[in-house]
């Protein structure tokens, strides 16, 4: 009984470590997003490839935990107001894409990620603009004008499309090469 228990506990906390490391390592990501002009864009995006190791090693439950942990934390540490919330917004992507593709039909996934996209970048938006009265978003866009706000989203939608194509290879990796390497903390 006692040794079940100790090996119930050892492997709770090698648990939470693993999911500690890889919020920590997230949030070090996302603070780049203040000192390096284009993390703004990408630090939210390899911070949700780092949700996969906890989606595949623990769960969807879990991973949603590192999600809002990483969340929250860069939310009140965070030097880029934006990252944080391009994060908030779309850092879930890597859990629910595969629920997504699930879907038989490929027009379907299609329109559902872009919808679930575009609906996440615009409330983004609104939100720090209007929401909390972040000015030079609304300036930014303003000053943008309408074909080149298009383009923005155009190129926005180009990027979730690659980065829903490189999910995938990087789920492979992890479990081909990683996974092995990393057995002495995931049992």
């Amino acid at each position: 009984m006692a040794g079940q228990n100790r090996s119930a506990s050892r492997k709770q906390s090698g648990k939470i470590a693993f999911c500690g490391m890889m919020v920590a390592l997230s949030v070090a990501l996302m603070l780049t997003g203040g000192l390096i002009p284009i993390a703004t864009y990408c630090a939210p995006m390899i911070s949700g490839v780092l949700l996969l190791p906890i989606l595949l090693e623990y769960g969807k439950k879990t991973a949603w935990m590192g999600y809002l942990a990483t969340a929250l934390i860069v939310l009140i540490l965070g030097i880029d107001k934006e990252a944080a919330f391009f994060y908030i917004f779309l850092g879930y992507y890597p859990i629910i894409k595969w629920s997504i593709d699930k879907l038989r039909q490929k027009p379907m996934r299609v329109i559902l990620k872009l919808l679930l996209f575009n609906g996440a970048v615009v409330a983004m938006y609104a939100v720090l603009g209007f929401v909390l009265h972040m000015d030079a978003v609304v300036e930014e866009f303003t000053e943008m004008g309408m074909w080149m706000l298009a383009a923005f989203i155009i190129l926005l939608d180009i990027c979730l499309f690659m980065y829903d194509r490189l999910l995938v290879p990087m789920t492979v990796l992890y479990a081909n090469k990683l996974r092995p390497r990393l057995r002495f903390l995931i049992r």
